[in-house]
């Protein structure tokens, strides 16, 4: 059996944006001009929207900001434009609780992913042309299980770093079979079939 409560909520039309939030979000914030807005002395049909001439974008964010005590405001909704909803709807804010969302902020958090990426990207790469080279040997001596390739990442890598040589080698044995001696020679790798 289920058993289902009935939410008291509020409603807000905001620009033409529709809204509906429980009631006791709204009386925790009773002194706000939301919390009289639906106030008995205001508002004679509580079934009926409060319509509002603000934007409704932004009032998402102010309803956010009122369940959680702090915000992150996405890059979109400049902080000033923020806080004039803020002061609109009576509601003081903290400096330290709304944090803006910037570009920088933004682009950083790509960084990392971005360049483990490009590490992996460079290592399978360089791991290609060992196997590429390799194969190549191979057809001039095809009995032959090894072969010394010329390991040049320059034209390779891309990061703009040196190549991860563990990780092109692990490559080699999980792609193409092949297993490397390192540090052979400055710019060379011995490659051989994996046993």
């Amino acid at each position: 059996q289920f058993c289902c409560t009935m939410v008291d909520t509020a409603k807000f039309n905001v620009g033409g944006k529709h809204f509906e939030v429980s009631r006791a979000l709204v009386d925790e914030h009773s002194d706000t001009v939301l919390g009289k807005l639906v106030s008995d002395a205001w508002n004679d049909d509580p079934g009926k929207a409060v319509f509002i001439d603000r934007s409704g974008d932004i009032f998402a964010h102010v309803l956010e900001y009122l369940r959680y005590g702090s915000i992150e405001l996405p890059v979109t909704i400049p902080r000033s434009m923020f806080d004039r909803e803020l002061d609109y709807y009576g509601i003081t804010s903290v400096e330290a609780t709304i944090d803006k969302e910037s570009l920088p902020k933004i682009m950083d958090s790509f960084t990392i992913p971005l360049a483990q990426a490009q590490r992996k990207h460079d290592a399978f790469f360089l791991a290609h042309e060992c196997y590429a080279q390799f194969n190549k040997n191979r057809q001039r001596a095809p009995k032959s299980n090894s072969a010394m390739v010329k390991v040049s990442s320059a034209s390779f890598v891309t990061s703009g770093t040196h190549f991860d040589r563990e990780l092109c080698v692990s490559y080699l044995e999980r792609y193409f079979g092949l297993t490397a001696k390192d540090n052979v020679a400055p710019g060379k790798m011995e490659v051989f079939v994996k046993e």
